[in-house]
Order: structure tokens, then sequence, then C-alpha cells
């Protein structure tokens, strides 16, 4: 049976932008400030240097992220494609969009394709676990799809489960019988699928089944998708790097197999 070694995986990073807007400014005698403003309030932020055992403002807006700020990027991504093919079915029906509305205008638009719903997504609530040991990839994903079923199980039981061997990771194979064992999840209609279409995809998350993914060389899990006109995007809790873990926003089209968790 193969084994996976879990290796860094080469693959479509979502980078996100600053959070904040800061500019410097000089008082009447000279000195210069810095001045910090929070791009969803507006408000200004008191500014506040790094030092050595706490975070500057600057480094705070880095950090923002983790309160879900990233979700409102998304919305604003969305909010902007929307626009864009809003323009772009102006353009082409020969409507100014500068000028008033008129009936006959919304009726050039309305019945243009392009407007209608070019944007769609789908999140499920899975919590993302770094794997603990280079080759923990899939105990880790294991784990993450176990504990969005309420299945609580640490990934040294999950390996030690499947006869995992020091140091080789666990195969497809290995996560398949871990979801269909009765000392696994218990889920007895999980499968292995290596000729799956972006529509299964996508239909998986819509029906609440976040799946294993695979790589070359490294498993992951899916947990939902975003599509943007004829482009999907997979929102991917990857286990990596080890004790770290990363959320991603990457292109459909790198994965080989997928492990379907099913009853």
């Amino acid at each position: 049976m193969l084994r996976l070694n879990c290796v860094t995986p080469k693959m479509v990073v979502y980078s996100y932008p600053k959070i904040g807007a800061m500019t410097i400014v000089k008082d009447k005698s000279g000195v210069e400030h810095r001045i910090f403003v929070d791009v969803y309030t507006l408000d200004v932020v008191p500014d506040k240097p790094a030092t050595e055992t706490e975070i500057g403002v600057w480094s705070m807006f880095e950090m923002r992220l983790e309160n879900g700020v990233d979700e409102n990027l998304k919305e604003w991504d969305i909010s902007d494609q929307l626009t864009k093919s809003i323009e772009q079915a102006a353009t082409n029906k020969g409507v100014n969009i500068n000028a008033a509305v008129t009936e006959e205008n919304i009726e050039k638009l309305s019945g243009d394709a392009t407007i209608k719903s070019t944007t769609s997504s789908n999140s499920l609530d899975v919590p993302l676990y770094a794997q603990l040991t280079s080759y923990y990839c899939v105990p880790a994903s294991c784990q993450m799809v176990g504990k969005y079923y309420d299945i609580t199980h640490t990934q040294d039981y999950i390996y030690n489960l499947e006869d995992g061997i020091i140091p080789y990771g666990l195969s497809d194979s290995d996560a398949k019988d871990y979801c269909r064992s009765y000392s696994g999840l218990s889920k007895r209609g999980s499968y292995i699928d290596s000729s799956f279409t972006a529509s299964e995809t996508t239909s998986e998350i819509d029906n609440g089944r976040p799946y294993l993914s695979f790589i070359s060389g490294h498993c992951r899990l899916c947990r939902g998708y975003y599509y943007s006109g004829e482009t999907l995007r997979l929102i991917i809790n990857d286990p990596y790097p080890v004790c770290v873990g990363t959320l991603r926003l990457e292109t459909y089209g790198s994965e080989v197999r997928h492990v379907y968790v099913r009853d």
C-alpha cells in the first residue's frame, strides 16, 4: 500500500490586502506623527509602536484576519465581481451607466444573463487543525472532518488505528478505512473518487459534506467553494505547515483524489 510523506504543496494561495491605512503628518513644530485609519469604520486608531513584548498597531492590522475580516473581504470581492459584470452588460447594450436610470435602460439590462447570479459560495463550519508531524496530514485532515461530525479523535489515535509506521504517512485508502470504521467515523458509505467533476465537488459541499482533498503527496480538507463567473475556487483547510496549518483559497484543478465521507 502506498503511503504518503507530507511535502509542501505547490498551489495558488489567496493573499489578503492590508486592513488599515497609514499616513505621516507633521505638526507645527515639525515633529512627524503616524496616523492609522481603520478602513472598515474610518476611525482613527491611536498609534502604538511595537516592542519586544507587544505588537504595534501596524502588526495588529496584519492579525485582523483572525477576527473574521477575511469574510468581509470575500464579500467585497463578490460585490466587485457583480458590479463589473453589470458595467460590462451595460456597455454591451449601449447603456450609459453615468446617465439617469430610465425604464428603457432597465429593460435592456434585465434580460442580460451576465448580471444574473455570477457568483456563489458555500463554506461549512469545519475547524482547522495543523498536522503535528511531517507525516500526519491524513490524520489531521481526518481529525477535522471528525470534529465536524462531533467525533473527537487525536491524530495519534487515527494514525495508530490505521497501523501507521513511523515515519511514513497514511494513504487515501487508510483515510477511507478510518471514515468507514466503527472505531473511526462509522460513515459506511465513504469512498475514494479519482474521476470527480466540478459540479460533483460543489454538490458535496452544498449537501453539507466536507471531504478529504488529495493532491500529489499531500492530504487536506475541503470545507467550501467560491464560484466567480466561470472560475471555481476551493476553500481548503490545509494542515501544513506542521503545528501551524493554513486556510487556503485555491483555484480548482490541483486535486487528484477525493475521499467522500458519507453515511
